[in-house]
């Protein structure tokens, strides 16, 4: 019989065929399961400074809009507010965003056109404030329509406005 870690000789050669050696065989490395090429690398990492980037400019927009946040929760939470509350709400909201801002020291007919002319389109109009104000009568319904537009113009002014 012959031995099993030699090859069959072929017809006709003279000389026996080296033996075959297992050992000897090298097969190809497996990749490694999470090869990252330099290309990954410099993708990932323009991707995590994208997603950081994001993340910290939602953040900074959530907290320049604290104040009028809280304003909007404050002029919400009134439950019978007057003329005077709703104004002293709107200037302190003006004093946190802009703090030397010349809206602080106006008052009846200037403050009222700053108050028209920094939010446009609002769909509440805006009641006589200086009657709001320093009449003794006040009408529920004009009280009503200031704290309305109060509201709407909280939630729509542009802190560059107030900057500019």
């Amino acid at each position: 019989m012959a031995d099993p870690t030699t090859s069959p000789q072929v017809q006709g050669a003279s000389t026996p065929a080296a033996p075959i050696n297992l050992v000897d065989i090298k097969e190809p490395q497996l990749p490694d399961p999470f090869y990252l090429t330099p290309l990954d690398v410099v993708m990932a990492f323009f991707i995590i400074a994208l997603l950081i980037y994001i993340v910290r400019r939602i953040y900074q927009r959530w907290q320049a809009n604290a104040p009028r946040r809280i304003a909007i929760k404050q002029l919400n939470s009134l439950e019978k507010p007057s003329a005077s509350d709703i104004n002293l709400l709107l200037k302190r909201y003006i004093r946190s965003v802009a703090s030397s801002h010349s809206a602080l020291t106006q008052t009846g007919d200037p403050w009222q056109q700053f108050l028209a002319q920094t939010v446009q389109n609002n769909p509440h109009p805006l009641p006589d404030i200086t009657a709001l104000l320093y009449q003794p009568a006040i009408d529920d319904g004009a009280l009503q329509a200031f704290q309305q537009y109060a509201l709407y113009w909280l939630s729509h002014i542009k802190v560059g406005a107030l900057n500019a």
